[in-house]
């Protein structure tokens, strides 16, 4: 019985114990049911709560209660974002700022050109035709305008001869060239030189920069000067022409001096005494090309023109350019010379080569270097170098060019003029009837030959008799055809000299 009363006093005293640690387990609830009420936010942050970040704690302290509510105030910055096609936008604005300079850069030159147009330092002693609209002068600007890539020869070469044929021909030719035993160092260095008018080959000689020539613009106190020494105006007053001039060093004019002795001498021998000196003395390179030509030892002298070519050009940097057709050299001044020298000779030797497209190419450099006066007589190449090249639509463009400039000169009283005018040359004027033929093709031919009203071609060749009649014998006798002898012993068909 003690046992069964010891185990009845223990039920008891465990069913007393579950109600206190109910009780107490009750308090624990009420108070964390207070907790939670305390850290419930109001009822304003909780419509916002989707929008706030959600937390994975379960028991929230005064400091996350604070950033909770600033981070869902609605004072908050929001965040820019850039859009996708800023760049493109940024390179538009750029574009149109660049494009709003240029046209206010293009007002004031345009100002500027027509002050400087009409001012009083611009000559006008060859009337009112010497000023030329300037639609008239861009347009003979574009014509003397020069294609680079029509400047090669062995471009031209390849087409007829293929290009195995030219490169055996050039190896061989390099190869008997004097000097041509040069280290590879140098001979690499020489074909890393870029060239517009020549190509250089390993076998020249080392090149430093310029050698002793500059170029410079002539300013419009000496432009003035040209003008009233060739007795027609101001040249720049012809659509911005600019005129510049080469200048030697002071160690270069103590070579041509050596030169001018070595030419006295007559031996060539002194020739070389200079090269050996200068290697690059334009003047002397050109006179050596002559010993080669006078022994017909012809790509030599080829070579040495090249090289001469290659001296001006290094000087030409800057605004100077073939491209566009608006600048000019003084042939008046000596030093300009050698470089006009340098490209006659070089449309005669591509003539002699069969080479006539780039022929006519340097031929209007030539020309394009002073129209005004053509010193080497450059349109008595482009008559002929025209046709062959097949630049018949230019010889013609270049025709209208100057007969709408003696219209307007005829117009105004002034038959003189300031340009070489081509179409006062015999040889322009049959060439002009041949082009005008060529475009008609076989049109004329299938035409009825009763027709009262002749072609532009046959017009043209009925102008070009009837202004150089002492033309037609000398044709003639080239076609093999019989003339009268009445005609032939005519007044109008003699060619008349000067002395006679």
């Amino acid at each position: 019985f003690l046992v069964e009363d010891d185990a009845e006093g223990d039920q008891e005293e465990d069913e007393d114990e579950e109600p206190a640690v109910a009780t107490s387990s009750a308090k624990r609830k009420k108070k964390k049911s207070k907790a939670k009420k305390k850290t419930e936010p109001p009822a304003d942050i909780q419509t916002d709560s989707a929008h706030a970040p959600t937390t994975t704690t379960t028991e929230l302290n005064n400091d996350t209660v604070d950033t909770v509510k600033l981070s869902s105030t609605p004072t908050s910055t929001p965040v820019k974002v850039k859009p996708k096609n800023e760049k493109k936008a940024a390179k538009r604005a750029k574009a149109k700022e660049k494009k709003a300079g240029d046209e206010e850069l293009d007002a004031a030159l345009a100002e500027l050109a027509q002050k400087y147009h009409t001012g009083p330092s611009s000559l006008n002693t060859a009337g009112p035709s010497s000023t030329i609209s300037n639609k008239a002068s861009d347009d003979f600007a574009a014509l003397l305008a020069v294609s680079l890539s029509h400047l090669d020869p062995e471009a031209e070469m390849r087409k007829f001869f293929g290009s195995r044929v030219v490169s055996s021909t050039a190896a061989s030719s390099s190869s008997s060239s004097r000097g041509s035993r040069r280290s590879g160092a140098a001979a690499a260095a020489a074909a890393k030189q870029k060239s517009n008018l020549t190509r250089p080959k390993p076998t020249w000689w080392s090149a430093s920069q310029r050698e002793g020539l500059s170029i410079r613009a002539l300013t419009q106190e000496e432009i003035d000067t040209t003008g009233r020494r060739r007795g027609w105006g101001s040249p720049a007053v012809n659509g911005g022409e600019k005129w510049w001039t080469v200048e030697y060093s002071q160690r270069y004019k103590s070579f041509t001096k050596l030169f001018i002795q070595a030419v006295m001498s007559g031996h060539p021998d002194a020739l070389w005494e200079v090269q050996r000196k200068l290697s690059w003395h334009a003047d002397n390179l050109l006179q050596l090309a002559e010993v080669y030509r006078h022994r017909e030892e012809y790509a030599q002298a080829v070579d040495f023109v090249d090289r001469a070519l290659f001296t001006y050009e290094r000087a030409f940097v800057g605004a100077f350019t073939f491209t566009t057709g608006s600048n000019r050299l003084d042939f008046d001044r000596v030093e300009n010379r050698p470089f006009f020298l340098a490209v006659h000779r070089q449309i005669a030797d591509l003539q002699r080569r069969g080479c006539t497209r780039t022929a006519f190419e340097f031929a209007r450099l030539l020309y394009g270097l002073d129209p005004h006066s053509d010193p080497h007589g450059a349109l008595f190449h482009l008559d002929f170098l025209a046709i062959k090249g097949g630049m018949g639509e230019w010889l013609d463009e270049v025709w209208r060019h100057f007969e709408g400039l003696r219209i307007a000169r005829e117009s105004h009283g002034d038959v003189k003029g300031g340009q070489m005018d081509p179409c006062l040359l015999p040889g322009w004027a049959y060439a002009r009837a041949m082009v005008l033929r060529i475009g008609e093709g076989d049109k004329s031919s299938d035409a009825d030959s009763s027709s009262p009203k002749p072609t532009s071609s046959t017009q043209a060749l009925i102008e070009a008799i009837q202004s150089f009649p002492e033309v037609v014998p000398l044709l003639a006798d080239k076609l093999e055809v019989s003339l009268p002898d009445y005609l032939r012993a005519h007044q109008s068909f003699k060619v008349h000299t000067d002395a006679g």
